[in-house]
C-alpha cells in the first residue's frame, strides 16, 4: 500500500506539472506510513493448472505485457529493485517457454501503458521515471517487432500515470490522472486532448475499458479519493458523460469486458479482506453488486478466457507480499470458483492470454518490496 499512498500524494504535483518533457517536479510530500512487518506467504506447490516457465531476464513489477502478432509477448519497463523504473524490455516465446532481451526503451518508465496498433507496432506512453514518483513522463515511443527496436513518437500533452485502450478506428484512448484524457493518432503520430472528465475534482484513474459500441468506460476516484468516478467517453462526439455510480469505489484491481458486453469489476482497498465485485451494463449505465471474491485480490491481474470465464490471479496480502490464490469468475452463475494456487504469490504483475488459450503470469511483487523474475502459465482444466 505504500506506493499507492505515495501516488495519492503525488496527484497534486501531476496536475501542477501540466505539459513538459518529463523534467523533475518538486518532490511530493509523502505521509509517514507505519512500517507493517511482512506477513510470510505460505509455500505453494501450485495446482495442476499452473506450470512454471523460464524466468524473466529482469525482476520487474508494474510493467506491461503485450501480445504481438507472431504470438510472442513484449514485456517492457516497470519497477525494478528499490522502485527504480526500468528501460529494459524482453520477449517471451511460447514455443520455448523462455524470455530473451530485446532493445531497451528510449526512456525508463513504470506505470505506463503499451497498446498494439493495427500496424503491428506497440505504442508505449507516459509513466513515471523515478523511484520517488515525482517525475511524470510525457514522452511516447513505438516498438517495431520486425526490427526489435524502439523509436520516439510525438509527445503527450499531460502524460504521467496512464490507462490506455485501442479504439475501433485504430486510434488510442489514453486516460490520465487529472481532468482530461488524450487521443493518439497513429497516422500523424500526434496527441490531442479530449473534453474534460465529468468530475469537478481531479481524478485518479484506475481503468479504461472499450465497450462493444466503441465508447470507453473510465473508472477511478475523485475529490482526494473520497468518492468514486465513472464516465463514458464517446469518440464520435469527443465528449464524456456521467454513468453509474459504482456501489463500491475502492481501488479497482481489474475491469474485464465480458462476452455479453458487460464489464466485471473486482475492487478492494484492504489487503486483508475479499474484494467487492460489480458488473456494469452499458445499455442501462447501471453497476450491479454481485458479491465478493473468495480471497484477497487487491492489485491482482485478470484475463478473459476463450470460454468467457475470467481468471483473477494473485493480489496483495497484509504486509505487502503476494497472494498465490487464483479464482475463476463464471458469468452464467455470477460466482467465483477456486482456480487453485499459483506457484508463486504475486501482485502488480501481468496476465496475458496467449493464442493457445493459456495465460502467461509474469513478474510482480512476491516478497515485498522486491519484484520477482518468476513467470508461470495457467492452463484451464478443459485443456488438461
Amino acid at each position: 500500500m505504500t506506493k499507492l499512498i505515495m501516488l495519492l500524494a503525488s496527484v497534486a504535483v501531476l496536475l501542477a506539472l501540466g505539459c513538459g518533457g518529463g523534467s523533475p517536479a518538486p518532490a511530493p510530500v509523502v505521509p509517514v506510513v507505519p512500517v507493517v512487518p511482512p506477513v510470510p506467504v505460505p509455500p505453494s506447490t501450485g495446482a495442476v493448472n499452473f506450470t512454471a516457465v523460464g524466468n524473466l531476464t529482469t525482476q520487474r513489477a508494474d510493467h506491461t505485457a503485450t501480445l504481438l502478432p507472431d504470438g510472442k509477448v513484449l514485456i517492457s519497463g516497470g519497477f525494478g529493485d528499490h522502485f527504480q523504473p526500468l528501460a529494459s524490455a524482453e520477449l517471451y516465446d511460447p514455443s520455448t517457454g523462455k524470455f530473451t532481451p530485446t532493445s531497451n526503451m528510449n526512456t525508463s518508465r513504470a506505470w505506463h501503458t503499451a497498446i498494439l496498433l493495427a500496424s503491428g507496432k506497440v505504442l508505449i506512453t507516459g509513466g513515471v521515471q523515478d523511484s520517488q514518483l515525482s517525475t511524470f513522463l510525457v514522452s511516447a515511443e513505438l516498438y517495431d517487432p520486425s526490427i526489435g527496436t524502439f523509436a520516439a513518437t510525438g509527445n503527450m500533452i499531460l502524460g504521467g500515470r496512464v490507462r490506455s485502450t485501442l479504439l475501433p478506428d485504430g486510434r488510442v484512448f489514453i486516460a490520465e490522472d487529472g481532468n482530461a484524457a488524450e487521443i493518439y493518432d497513429p497516422a500523424s503520430g500526434t496527441f490531442a486532448l479530449t473534453s474534460a472528465y465529468t468530475s469537478s475534482s481531479p481524478v485518479l484513474v484506475d481503468t479504461a475499458t472499450v465497450l462493444p459500441d466503441g465508447r470507453v468506460l473510465v473508472a477511478g476516484c475523485a475529490a482526494q479519493c473520497s468518492v468514486g468516478m465513472t464516465g463514458v467517453y464517446d469518440s464520435h462526439t469527443g465528449m464524456f458523460s456521467a454513468t453509474g455510480p459504482r456501489r463500491a469505489w475502492e481501488t479497482i484491481s481489474t475491469a474485464t469486458l465480458l462476452i455479453n458486453g458487460t464489464v466485471l469489476f473486482v475492487e478492494g482497498n484492504d489487503s486483508a479482506l475479499p474484494d467487492d465485485a460489480e458488473v456494469y451494463d452499458p445499455t442501462s449505465g447501471v453497476f450491479t453488486h454481485i458479491g465478493f471474491t473468495s480471497d484477497v485480490h487487491e492489485f491482482s491481474a485478470a484475463a478473459r478466457l476463450p470460454d468467457g470465464t475470467v481468471l483473477i490471479a494473485g493480489g496483495q496480502v497484509a504486509g505487502g507480499n503476494g497472494n498465490p490464490s487464483a479464482e475463476l469468475y463464471v458469468p452464467a452463475t455470477s460466482m467465483f470458483n477456486s482456480a487453485g494456487n499459483m506457484i508463486t504469490g504475486r501482485h502488480e504483475h501481468t496476465a496475458t492470454l496467449l493464442p493457445d488459450g493459456t495465460v502467461l503470469l509474469a513478474g510482480g511483487y512476491s516478497i515485498w518490496p522486491a519484484p520477482t523474475s518468476s513467470a508461470e502459465i495457467y492452463k484451464p482444466k478443459a485443456m488438461h
